[in-house]
Parts: C-alpha cells; structure tokens; sequence
C-alpha cells in the first residue's frame, strides 16, 4: 500500500455492472500517447468449472495453488486432477480495454470467491475548475469483487478510484464524468 486514498464510487451485486464502470473510469485518464491501457485480474478460483473456463479464456494466465503454478496451456486437463489443486489464485495481466475482454473478465469474476481488476498508472487530467493540476502519482481504479480496497472480506462488489490524499473534489470529478458520485469515506490506497 501506499501513499493514495481509494474511494468507492460504485456498489452492486452485479458483476458485469461493476466490470462496466470500472472500465468506464479507466477510460477519464489521460495516456502518453501510443502508449496502452491495460488491467490486471486476480481472482479466487474453488469450482473445476471455474478453473477451466478461465483457462478458456485467458490461455496466458498463470494459476496458483500452494506451491504448484501452471500457465494456463500447461493446466492439467484432468477434472481429479484440478479438484486436488483447489482452490486455484488466478492471474492475468495486461487486459486490454475491449468489449472482448469486459465480457472474458465477467465470466471469471462471477464464480470466484473474491476477485479484483486493477490498473494503475494512469494520469487523472487536470481540473482547472477545482484547481487540480493532472495527477499520475499513485492513481487508478480498483474494482473489487467481495472483498474491500485492502482485501478485506465484505459482501458485494465496490469500483474505487485512487487519487492523492487529500483530493476528494478529484475523486468526485472523475466519478460524476461517468454518472457515478463518491458514496463512502476514503479507504487506504496503493
């Protein structure tokens, strides 16, 4: 953790919703240009199903349990096999901003027990208005799938965007850009 608030600007129980917004956010923030904006998903696998369907969609993903990790081609096949290697942490990185990849996020983050799609190091675009010049220190959003900013357990799923302490007039911009407003205190950021 360091040195960012996190506020919550959406909650629901409905995967593709949060998935929806947080790609929404994502897309206020300013890029160099040519560069791209990519998400990590980390998610919480405890069915086979699970398993094999993430595998299914992400090929490039890494799955961990205990000590044993696999790409997602090397991934035993065996039902029995994967039984006896949940639950299964899953992991891909470098998400592209795509409908494609909105709906492959959907369909493993609804099975997992707790799931999270980060992207970081975006730049938040100066707000003359509020006198906030851009920001790219510490910055993001966060959606997070039964679990808090902090990876605390809660029920339900939360969309957070980080910004540099002290800046909630920024948190709020960026929110009401896409609809959203901020609907919580601050938890502690990246």
């Amino acid at each position: 953790m360091g040195n960012a608030e996190a506020y919550p600007v959406y909650r629901a129980v409905d995967v593709a919703s949060i998935v929806s917004v947080a790609f929404d956010l994502v897309r206020c923030g300013e890029v160099d240009e040519g560069a791209t904006v990519y998400l990590d998903l980390d998610a919480e696998l405890r069915g086979v199903d699970a398993v094999l369907k993430a595998r299914n969609l992400f090929p490039e993903a890494r799955f961990s349990h205990r000590r044993s990790d696999f790409w997602g081609t090397n991934l035993p096949d065996d039902a029995e096999v994967l039984a006896g290697l949940l639950p299964m942490q899953f992991a891909a990185e470098e998400i592209s901003l795509e409908e494609d990849s909105r709906s492959r996020a959907v369909e493993v983050l609804r099975p997992a027990v707790w799931g999270q799609l980060a992207c970081m190091g975006i730049t938040w675009p100066a707000v003359p208005e509020l006198d906030l010049g851009p920001e790219y220190a510490r910055t993001g959003v966060q959606a997070c799938f039964n679990i808090d900013a902090n990876h605390e357990p809660v029920a339900g799923h939360t969309v957070y965007v980080h910004v540099y302490p002290g800046e909630e007039d920024r948190a709020r911009h960026l929110a009401r850009m896409i609809g959203k407003d901020v609907i919580g205190p601050p938890e502690h950021g990246w």
